[in-house]
């Protein structure tokens, strides 16, 4: 004996169906930003010794940005086994920096401290600078700097960094990808 008549099973069926599409939509509106910076270490350091000294918070501003480069922010395609990889010229010389970011479910096991099951879902982010481009910065390479990360709900801000020297000098150079940039208020 059913207790729902043919047409409310279809009315359910169909609003079934439209839930779990916009969950899927909304699951895939969600995106991660992530930016590459590098940092002159000189010329942070003189700015900071100087900016001591300065009558301003403005003196010290501009001149720790001359120090920093920050190239533009982008976002990752999310998905399983999804790179994405991004180069930007090395300021001052023929260098690429190679920036990656690797999305999979293969990697590493997981779960939360209240959690029963794991979970497999992580994220790999990699920085590297070299004469050429590289297809990945998350490959297993020498001069690659890569982190890896239990990706879920709760994944907030990631960073790989390295210090490289260019021409004598000294650079921190880093990829940071915020993972709950779509999650906080404007």
């Amino acid at each position: 004996m059913f207790i729902f008549s043919s047409g409310i099973l279809k009315a359910l069926h169909a609003s079934l169906l439209l839930i779990l599409l916009v969950y899927g939509v909304a699951a895939q509106t969600e995106v991660d930003k992530c930016h590459v910076y590098l940092v002159d270490l000189a010329k942070s350091r003189h700015a900071l010794r100087t900016g001591t000294l300065a009558e301003s918070d403005t003196a010290l501003t501009s001149a720790l940005s001359e120090a920093e480069t920050i190239f533009p922010e982008f976002q990752p395609k999310i998905g399983e086994e999804e790179l994405t990889t991004k180069h930007y010229p090395f300021p001052g010389s023929k260098l690429i920096i190679t920036a990656s970011v690797f999305y999979t479910d293969e990697s590493m096991a997981s779960h939360g401290e209240t959690a029963s099951a794991s979970r497999n879902d992580s994220m790999l982010i990699g920085i590297t600078v070299s004469n050429r481009g590289k297809a990945s910065a998350i490959e297993a390479q020498a001069g690659n700097s890569i982190t890896e990360v239990t990706y879920d709900q709760y994944t907030n801000k990631v960073r790989a960094k390295q210090y490289v020297k260019v021409r004598g000098r000294m650079y921190l150079v880093g990829i940071e990808c915020d993972c709950m940039a779509d999650r906080r208020p404007s």
